[in-house]
């Protein structure tokens, strides 16, 4: 590794680990999709006000229909096509997840990820995915908010998505991907923190992202953290960062050692495609 690569890591680490909440600036792209997120944790915003909210909005109102219409929330298969029979199928909960969903997306394709685009992606599909197992294990394994799980799900990485917009003050250190890996490994927990705290999210969403680093043992899971724990160990989209960093032990590894009850999880995933799959196409499209 060249000095020149070490200074730009060093300086990295610096300057995101001495920012403010305050200094924490997302894309004036995102002001839509966060005052779309701001309304819908309002506790006295009703279902009527929220369709005209999501009316507004054409890129969320596709999204609510899509999971309105998904395997996982129309088993009859009743087609809904306009916003308000959607909103009314989806409920307020999920479309929170949706209006994040974009927040995340647009962050992804700003301009100060396209140094990294590839990571970023690989990143955004993992999310993704995360979420949407995470919703159906909730669903199919536990009486845990699955709707709660799944926004979890969707902002669990986002304190990473924020440090790969910081690396184009550091375009240095693009020279050598390990290096990037390891030092927003680093960052990852203070990121998120800062960055979740912006936003303003419920201290459960919060709390389950954290103790999603570990695992309870405790099967069924007990909690959150432990289905997103176990989503992420066996989400078919890899981490791409825990792959180049290599001090990182692959987080399927630790859930079998630390009695993870794979065979009972893998049965609910197989029975349950057609739903994560539809639940991966609405947050994706």
């Amino acid at each position: 590794m060249s000095q020149t690569i070490q200074e730009a890591a060093e300086a990295f680490r610096h300057a995101v680990g001495g920012a403010t909440i305050g200094e924490l600036n997302f894309p004036t792209s995102l002001d839509a999709s966060r005052r779309v997120l701001k309304a819908v944790e309002n506790p006295d915003l009703g279902l009527a006000a929220l369709a005209k909210i999501v009316v507004a909005e054409p890129l969320l109102s596709a999204k609510v229909i899509r999971l309105a219409n998904s395997a996982a929330l129309n088993p009859a298969n009743q087609t809904v096509r306009d916003v308000r029979q959607a909103v009314l199928r989806v409920g307020m909960d999920p479309i929170k997840s949706l209006a994040m969903v974009l927040i995340m997306d647009q962050l992804r394709q700003t301009q100060r990820h396209v140094g990294c685009r590839d990571l970023s992606n690989r990143l955004w599909e993992r999310s993704v995915h995360v979420a949407a197992l995470a919703y159906v294990l909730a669903r199919k394994l536990t009486r845990l908010n699955a709707d709660e799980v799944m926004f979890a799900g969707i902002v669990h990485d986002l304190g990473r998505f924020y440090l790969l917009s910081r690396v184009a003050d550091f375009p240095v250190l693009l020279e050598d991907t390990v290096v990037l890996a390891e030092t927003i490994n680093d960052l990852a927990n203070h990121a998120s923190d800062m960055v979740l705290g912006q936003l303003n999210l419920p201290a459960s969403v919060m709390d389950a992202v954290f103790a999603s680093r570990h695992f309870s043992g405790a099967m069924p899971p007990a909690s959150l953290g432990d289905i997103l724990f176990i989503a992420s160990a066996l989400s078919p989209r890899r981490d791409p960062f825990d792959e180049l960093d290599a001090r990182v032990i692959p987080v399927a590894n630790s859930a079998v050692t630390l009695g993870l009850d794979q065979g009972m999880v893998s049965e609910v995933i197989a029975a349950s495609g057609d739903e994560i799959y539809s639940i991966v196409v609405a947050l994706e499209s």
